[in-house]
C-alpha cells in the first residue's frame, strides 16, 4: 500500500511538471494574448491556461503541485488543446494524469532464445535488443564491434542511457550527440510512463542524474517522443563519418518492454530489405 502511495504521488509530481513544462514552451501570442512589457514569463501563466481550458486557476495550480486530483478526460483534452501539444505529448498528458487505463505493468521479459537468432539473421546489420530500462540483453557481431562491446556486469557499459551520457568514446561515437541524446531522453519518458516510479526506472534516472549534468538538464525538459525511423551519422577510428539509417523492432507480445534495434548504412539501401522478418516479429 505504501509503495503504491509513493508511486501514485511520484505520478502526480511528474504530470506537474510536465504541465509545467509545456506551459512555458507556448508563447502566448500563439492564443492571441497579450505579450506586455511588464510580463516576466516567456510562455504562458497559470491562470491563462486555465482561463484556456475552462476550469479554475486554483485547480490548474493544484495540477502543476503535484496535489490529488482528479481530471477528466474532458479537461485533459481542453488543457492538451490549451498547451498546443503534439500527439505524443497528448497521449503522454492522459497516460500521467489517468493511469488506471493503462495496462498492469509487467516485470521485463527474459529475452527469447528467438532474439537471438533474430540478431543473428540481421546480419551485418548491426542490432541489439534492450530490456524496459534499456539494458542491453543480446546483440550480435556487427553491433559488439560498432559500439564497443557491451557488459552486462558493469553499470555503466550495459545501460544505453548511461552509455550515452557517462561514456566518452559514445559521446564521440555520434556525430550529432546532442541530437541523439535527446531524442533518447524523450523516448524513454514516453516508453517508461506507466512504470515510472518502478524501482529499476529508478535505479537507472537516479544516479544518472547525479553523474551527468547533461542528462539532468535534458530531463528537466520533459520531452517525450515516438521512436522514430531517422539517419544517424557514426564516426568511425579514423575520423571518417558513415551514415546509417536506424529503425527499432517490437517483439510481439513484448509491449514497451523489450526492444529491438538495428542499425543499416545509407549506402547499402534497397527497395527491399535483404531479410524476412519471423512473423511474431513486428515493426
Amino acid at each position: 500500500m505504501l509503495e503504491r502511495a509513493t508511486a501514485d504521488a511520484e505520478r502526480r509530481k511528474e504530470l506537474g511538471r510536465f504541465l509545467r513544462a509545456m506551459r512555458e514552451r507556448v508563447a502566448p501570442a500563439k492564443h492571441g494574448l497579450s505579450t506586455g512589457t511588464r510580463r516576466r514569463a516567456a510562455g504562458l501563466l497559470r491562470e491563462e491556461v486555465a482561463l484556456l481550458a475552462g476550469i479554475s486557476a486554483t485547480w490548474y495550480t493544484w495540477l502543476e503541485q503535484g496535489r490529488e486530483a482528479n481530471p477528466s478526460a474532458q479537461v485533459l483534452k481542453a488543457l492538451a488543446d490549451a498547451l498546443m501539444l503534439l500527439p505524443v505529448e497528448r497521449e503522454h498528458l492522459f497516460k500521467l494524469a489517468k493511469p488506471e487505463w493503462l495496462p498492469a505493468p509487467r516485470e521485463s521479459p527474459s529475452p527469447d532464445p528467438r532474439i537471438a537468432s533474430l540478431l543473428t539473421a540481421l546480419c551485418p546489420n548491426p542490432a541489439y535488443a534492450l530490456d524496459r530500462i534499456w539494458d542491453f540483453v543480446a546483440w550480435n557481431d556487427p553491433a559488439a564491434a560498432l559500439f564497443g562491446g557491451f557488459d552486462p556486469d558493469d553499470p555503466a557499459r550495459r545501460n544505453l542511457l548511461w552509455r550515452l551520457f557517462l561514456d566518452p568514446a559514445w559521446r564521440a561515437l555520434f556525430a550529432d550527440w546532442e541530437l541523439v541524446a535527446r531524442s533518447a531522453i524523450a523516448q524513454f519518458r514516453a516508453a517508461t510512463v506507466a512504470y515510472a516510479a518502478a524501482a529499476d526506472v529508478r535505479a537507472v534516472l537516479d544516479p544518472l542524474k547525479a553523474l551527468s549534468p547533461d542528462f539532468a538538464r535534458q530531463w528537466a525538459e520533459m520531452r517525450v517522443e515516438e521512436a522514430p525511423i531517422w539517419s544517424k551519422a557514426l564516426v568511425g577510428p579514423s575520423g571518417e563519418v558513415t551514415t546509417y539509417d536506424y529503425f527499432m523492432l517490437t517483439p510481439a507480445g513484448a509491449g514497451k518492454e523489450m526492444t529491438i534495434s538495428f542499425y543499416r548504412r545509407a549506402s547499402e539501401r534497397k527497395s527491399d530489405l535483404a531479410f524476412k522478418l519471423p512473423p511474431r516479429f513486428v515493426c
